[in-house]
């Protein structure tokens, strides 16, 4: 990621940046790169939360992408009230916090806000290079509990009932349209195996195994961790179907040699790329409209109403929430409690068997 700090007008009296400007820009850039190697997205919005203009893919025509806070990000209230980055004292984050509390900002975004200076702050304590100025983060004693941030029990996220599920896998199966074998396999991965979009995108051929005469995918989740998912009959029999369709499956290329490729996309657009974010969100709005779902149902379909059903078909299967949490690669248990285990690899083989007692007579 490579963008100047973009801080307004800075006071005279930010010292930091009049003596560590280029330095602090250096391992700003550091730190964002060190998080998007565990997780793009969470770069992406700790660097706007932070402040940091994001680049985009066509800067002449749209610009830099602005904070995520509107102009209340942490760069902005520390500049407007004159203060030095790396001297500004724990208080002030907790005015912050309690600022953008009374600009109506949730306790989710607030909380992802804190992480976000933390981290920072954290960064930047590691790399020793303000020893002279800054000791501690003036984030680290500061309690989300305390400033009144506490996250709901429950997600807000839709969650599609069994009869729905199956439904949606139905209707991708009859969609008309020269991808349909591509689309039909992805909509029953992500119903049946709960995995996130980001996930489902960077899956690779190579991910494939096999276990018992059972297929099984290696999933690369956030912070590098890695966990097996059963691939279930329901979702494996759409998956063969669009894999024998491939014809750059067809010519096996020795790694080494010419035209050898490390990962292969196991979702591939027409031209070999791997399937993109947008692409799975605007198939999942389509085949909800396809498939009936009611209207408030359909406009809020995402991939993540997928991954919250798949967790509740698990749950009604029987599933414990220790298997659940792992299904779903949670560290946290209090997370998996809210899209409502031992391991979870199986429990896709669960949620189909469900899906599959309700299938319309569909192939």
């Amino acid at each position: 990621m490579a963008s100047a700090l973009v801080l307004g007008e800075p006071r005279d009296s930010w010292s930091g940046w009049d003596r560590y400007g280029e330095q602090l820009n250096e391992l700003t850039e550091e730190w964002l790169e060190d998080l998007s190697r565990q997780s793009r997205h969470t770069a992406r919005a700790y660097g706007r939360d932070l402040g940091y203009r994001v680049p985009v893919s066509n800067p002449d025509r749209t610009g830099a992408r602005s904070p995520l806070l509107g102009g209340m990000s942490w760069w902005a209230w520390v500049s407007s009230r004159g203060l030095d980055p790396l001297t500004v004292p724990e208080r002030e984050v907790k005015r912050w916090l309690g600022a953008l509390d009374d600009a109506g900002y949730s306790a989710n975004t607030r909380g992802r806000a804190l992480a976000a200076v933390r981290s920072w702050y954290r960064f930047l304590l590691s790399s020793n290079a303000f020893h002279e100025v800054m000791a501690v983060s003036p984030a680290a004693g500061v309690s989300a509990a305390a400033q009144g941030i506490h996250l709901p029990t429950h997600s807000p996220t839709i969650k599609l009932t069994p009869e729905q599920g199956a439904a949606m896998i139905a209707a991708a199966d009859r969609l008309e349209s020269p991808m349909r074998l591509r689309h039909s396999a992805t909509v029953a991965l992500l119903i049946t195996t709960a995995v996130r979009v980001g996930e489902l995108c960077s899956h690779a051929i190579q991910d494939l195994t096999y276990d018992q005469g059972k297929r099984k995918i290696q999933v690369h989740g956030k912070g590098k961790r890695v966990r097996m998912v059963a691939v279930p009959d329901l979702a494996d029999v759409r998956l063969s179907r669009y894999l024998d369709s491939r014809p750059d499956l067809k010519v096996v290329v020795r790694r080494g040699h010419a035209g050898a490729r490390e990962r292969i996309p196991l979702l591939m657009t027409r031209n070999g790329k791997k399937l993109a974010r947008n692409e799975v969100w605007r198939l999942l709005r389509h085949v909800a409209e396809l498939a009936d779902l009611p209207p408030e149902v359909a406009a809020m379909m995402t991939p993540h109403a997928t991954r919250h059903s798949a967790a509740t078909f698990a749950h009604l299967s029987g599933a414990d929430m220790e298997q659940i949490r792992l299904l779903l690669g949670h560290v946290d248990m209090r997370t998996t409690q809210r899209y409502v285990q031992a391991s979870g690899a199986e429990l896709p083989n669960a949620v189909a068997s469900m899906l599959d007692a309700v299938m319309p007579g569909v192939a």
